[in-house]
């Protein structure tokens, strides 16, 4: 998402809350929201600008888009531990969706483990953090609530989706935007409420599926987190969204 007045820029990495921050901020930017098919506005859209061709759109496109003024620009993203993203992003409703003779679509939940080799080809055809912000390129360390240098000149600053609130707010703060109405609710969730319920005899292939794929460098942005640590944290992310 593309705020031309405030020189910023909105990466939208998947299932890291990005809908809800399109709720939040679409009103500021100089993008509009596009529908079509089993798109409903709410969960399942696309976005169009003059910088933004796509929703997911990477750092390195915006930079490639706005050109030589993206120096002076700050390019914002929300980072989640990949494991939890990639089981998310299995989970995400739009994977599910079927259509309806009679018109329109249906869910289905999906309500059962994780099929493993479909979640290898998941993980595989999908875009790390890394990928998105074009982290090759980036000079020095970049964490959750810091920020780094991208060869373009642009500033990169890393929020932290497990305080998905804080984040909107230091967005809207630093770039002048008034969020007393941000919504209450976050939307686009996982079809499931507890895949750690679920899938608790397969977590640890699960956990080398992905650390070992291309996601598995975006732990780096997560440099505190233990193994431990990070499976009650997921255990006690999703349970909190039923």
């Amino acid at each position: 998402m593309h705020f031309p007045e405030q020189k910023c820029v909105f990466v939208h990495v998947p299932k890291t809350g990005g809908n809800f921050f399109t709720r939040c901020f679409l009103r500021f930017s100089g993008d509009s929201m596009v529908t079509s098919g089993h798109q409903d506005g709410t969960d399942r859209f696309e976005l169009s600008g003059d910088a933004t061709k796509t929703k997911h759109q990477t750092l390195a496109e915006y930079s490639e888009l706005i050109g030589p003024a993206f120096a002076d620009y700050t390019a914002y993203a929300f980072a989640r531990p990949p494991v939890e993203r990639m089981i998310s992003l299995y989970y995400s409703p739009h994977r599910w969706m079927r259509e309806q003779e009679g018109g329109g679509f249906d869910l289905d939940a999906r309500n059962e483990p994780v099929d493993l080799k479909e979640f290898e080809e998941l993980v595989s055809l999908n875009k790390s953090i890394s990928d998105l912000l074009d982290a090759e390129n980036i000079s020095g360390r970049l964490e959750v609530d810091q920020t780094a240098r991208h060869t373009s000149g642009a500033r990169v600053s890393l929020l932290d989706f497990a305080d998905l609130r804080g984040g909107l707010e230091k967005f809207g703060r630093e770039n002048g935007f008034d969020l007393t109405d941000m919504p209450a609710k976050k939307v686009n969730s996982s079809s499931v409420n507890d895949p750690m319920a679920l899938n608790a005899g397969q977590m640890d292939q699960i956990n080398k599926i992905v650390m070992n794929s291309h996601h598995g460098k975006d732990q780096q942005f997560f440099a505190k987190d233990t193994p431990k640590g990070f499976f009650e944290t997921l255990s006690g992310w999703f349970r909190s969204k039923s």
